[in-house]
């Protein structure tokens, strides 16, 4: 048998283009999501800019009929069009099924970013009947294409041979079969006795051979979006219901490989997904802010896992990502509208890299709470689990941190300000908002305070940019301009931009990106110089955790994501082991997990905040826009899957621009959450807010400082929903503390004969587990 690999002639082929010519753009057309931000000036060749921030596209071939199998190139001229640092696209195509529906809006995108010949070359995967090929890209771009075209170089299905050969796996307690033509995996659960299938219509790979030996079974297959050879070694554990999946190759590697396949799933089902602190969607509704979510940052899935259970029985299956720094769940809609997800692997600096491992978990009962306590164990076996109790005997000032109500205000007389938020009973204090030499001092020597301040290494402040803000002098970070910069290609050209700030014309002006290789030195001048004069206790460092892992070609510092995350985590471990500070940073990741002590934003679920809350950061809300109460404060879809896994190593508070007090409609329900998951609240206040408000304020801290406190060196051993609507649960804890919270309209009867009022709680305690 000839293998699918090497038998299709896709280089020696020659090329069978329609109607015997490449296609060329029959009605170009220019989008953009921002539209008033895309101009297309020229009818060959197009001069193309887009000023805006969100994804733009170019095309004009229409659909074009395809078959799988189908080897197509698409290639076009690029030349400069202004400034050369924005000539940035992709040449790729939209997947579309026989029936119209989109099945994938950006597949095969290969990236260019300098003048001269492009071309993307890839085969047209299963369940596909038409495409729609063209360039595309995010944010600000500038570039003048021509010559663009399109063809069909042949088919590689044509002539093949079936793959035949043994292609099921037996485990304990389950039963592994792979399809010999697209690759999909059929799962027989044989506890439950529930089949979990290949998503209808898969995109899948093509198969070249199967093999099944020493109880593993190995898949041999192209990619489609590349063109590359890619070999799958499926293998069952000997004595639980569990197997990994190891993907290996090399070669280049442009887009994403999605390998397992997800499977499908039915009404009733549930996908899990460590969004920030957790979140569980019914998967036959639609989800805005669910997708593509990296395992490598604050902004995708905060742990390296995800899953689906029935909610009825609590059954299913999660996958683990062992080998996370370039992977991703890749969460869609499939073609009966059902949300699913399966791992998907990214390129290391544009390459496959090293083998990439994905452990499969089945579950007969449990549901969210199995999953955590798997992941816990898995978690502790890799050297993730550092906790308090741990943490605090190398840095006791830590205890602090345990109860302490984050706090964000700017007001000129800070001790005062503390003094009477002491004297109304809020005692145990995280005091972010810095202060004098005087105030610092003043505060570190308070028992049960921690005072800290803002800092952030990641956004450079170079001087073209510093003039056009109207400022004089060094920026924040321009010592480290030029060199330390990270570059997105191997050119000066492609620094990486970082955060935007608005230039006094009205125009964007983007700081630039230090590298995280060259942080660390910085942060030790910065900090050591700092603390001769102001005794801190705690710091906070934006952005590192909840930025992503980023490659650097820099040729004098480079990096690949790993090596980003290990100076990520490096630039946090020094502030805990080498200065002893309490460590702070944003949104949250289990990687920084043994160098982090309190993530600000973990429970404020990114998606569903409110409009510019990293901005507009102190503007009280009175309306609540519908996202935010549907799912931020929605207890039919919140879980908290951090702090099953690591309530007892880190602590979860809010986002800055998403406090307790940020909705004064939902102060009350949040509150509840921080009292149900034992995490504390975040206040953002000026006096007069204080003054108006206080009573508010020291009731709310009343509610959930306690329960923090007593619950903080303890792990969530169990989380409930007692009601089918979900709007009474509980939580428990090692230490043998219950809190029980009804989100509900109405008073709850408990089976132990007590009653719990409506947006009300209770806290038991029993003997320690």
């Amino acid at each position: 048998m000839k293998s699918l690999l090497f038998a299709f002639a896709f280089v020696t082929v020659l090329a069978v283009s329609l109607n015997g010519e490449p296609m060329r753009l029959k009605a170009p057309y220019a989008w953009a999501r921002d539209r008033e931000t895309m101009r297309m000036e020229g009818e060959g060749p197009y001069r193309l800019t887009h000023t805006g921030s969100l994804d733009w596209s170019f095309g004009g071939f229409g659909k074009v009929k395809v078959r799988p199998g189908d080897r197509c190139r698409l290639a076009c001229r690029a030349e400069v069009n202004g400034d050369p640092a924005l000539l940035k696209f992709n040449l790729s195509a939209i997947l579309y099924d026989a029936a119209g529906n989109p099945l994938q809006w950006v597949f095969a995108p290969k990236m260019f970013n300098r003048p001269g010949e492009c071309e993307n070359i890839f085969i047209v995967p299963f369940g596909v009947a038409e495409i729609e090929p063209r360039l595309m890209g995010n944010g600000p771009m500038a570039v003048s294409v021509d010559q663009v075209n399109f063809e069909i170089l042949g088919n590689l299905l044509e002539g093949r041979e079936p793959v035949a050969g043994n292609n099921v796996l037996r485990g304990k307690g389950f039963e592994l079969t792979v399809d010999q033509q697209h690759g999909g995996v059929t799962l027989l659960d044989t506890v439950t006795g529930r089949k979990w299938e290949p998503v209808a219509s898969p995109l899948g790979v093509l198969v070249a051979s199967v093999k099944l030996a020493d109880g593993k079974m190995s898949v041999e297959f192209m990619q489609p979006s590349d063109c590359s050879r890619r070999v799958a070694v499926f293998a069952a554990e000997p004595d639980k219901p569990e197997f990994t999946v190891t993907v290996s190759g090399d070669g280049e590697m442009e887009s994403s490989l999605d390998y397992p396949p997800a499977f499908a799933t039915a009404p009733g089902d549930r996908l899990i997904v460590p969004m920030n602190e957790g979140m569980g969607f019914p998967v036959e509704e639609d989800h805005p802010g669910l997708g593509r979510l990296i395992a490598y940052g604050g902004h995708g899935i905060c742990m390296a896992f995800f899953g689906v259970v029935a909610d009825a029985s609590g059954a299913g299956w999660m996958c683990i990502l062992e080998t996370p720094d370039d992977a991703a769940m890749n969460g869609f809609r499939d073609s009966k509208k059902m949300w699913t997800a399966g791992p998907s692997w990214d390129g290391q600096k544009r390459r496959f890299g090293y083998d990439r491992v994905a452990r499969y978990v089945l579950l007969d009962k449990g549901g969210h709470v199995a999953m955590c306590k798997r992941y816990r164990d898995y978690a502790k076996q890799i050297g993730k689990l550092k906790t308090f109790t741990d943490k605090v005997k190398q840095r006791p000032v830590l205890d602090r941190l345990l109860g302490a109500v984050n706090i964000w205000t700017w007001e000129k007389d800070r001790l005062g300000l503390l003094g009477e938020l002491r004297e109304a009973g809020i005692d145990r204090i995280l005091w972010s908002g810095d202060g004098s030499e005087a105030e610092v001092k003043a505060m570190s020597e308070m028992p049960q305070v921690l005072v800290g301040r803002y800092d952030i290494y990641q956004d450079i402040y170079y001087p073209e940019q510093q003039r056009k803000l109207g400022r004089e002098g060094p920026g924040l970070n321009s010592e480290a301009y030029p060199h330390d910069v990270n570059w997105t290609g191997p050119t000066s050209n492609e620094w990486r931009r970082a955060w935007g700030v608005k230039a006094k014309d009205g125009s964007w002006t983007y700081c630039a990106t230090m590298c995280d290789r060259q942080a660390v030195k910085y942060e030790r001048i910065r900090v050591s110089e700092e603390l001769k004069r102001k005794p801190y206790n705690t710091r906070f460092i934006d952005t590192t955790v909840a930025s992503p892992w980023m490659e650097c070609w820099n040729p004098a510092h480079p990096m690949t994501r790993s090596d980003s995350r290990h100076w990520k985590m490096e630039l946090l471990r020094v502030l805990g082991d080498e200065f002893g500070l309490v460590v702070g940073s944003e949104t949250g990741h289990d990687a920084s997990v043994p160098y982090c002590d309190y993530y600000e934003g973990m429970l404020s679920v990114a998606p569903y905040r409110v409009p510019d809350s990293g901005r507009n950061i102190a503007k009280i809300w009175d309306e609540v826009p519908d996202k935010v109460a549907k799912y931020q404060v929605g207890e039919r879809y919140r879980l908290p899957l951090w702090e099953l896994v690591y309530h007892d190593c880190v602590c979860a508070h809010w986002y800055w621009g998403d406090y307790n007090n940020k909705l004064p409609k939902l102060w009350r329900k949040r509150d509840l959450f921080n009292a149900l998951y034992g995490t504390v609240g975040m206040f953002m206040f000026n006096r007069g807010q204080w003054e108006q408000d206080k009573d508010e304020f020291v009731a709310s801290y009343k509610i959930f400082s306690p329960i923090a406190r007593a619950t903080g060196y303890s792990e969530m051993t169990d989380h409930r929903l007692l009601t089918p609507d979900r709007s009474v649960q509980q939580t428990i804890f090692a230490d043998g503390t219950e809190v029980t919270v009804n989100f509900g309209e109405k008073p709850f009867k408990l089976k132990d004969g007590g009653e719990i009022g409506a947006l009300d709680y209770r806290v038991r305690k029993h003997e320690a587990r």
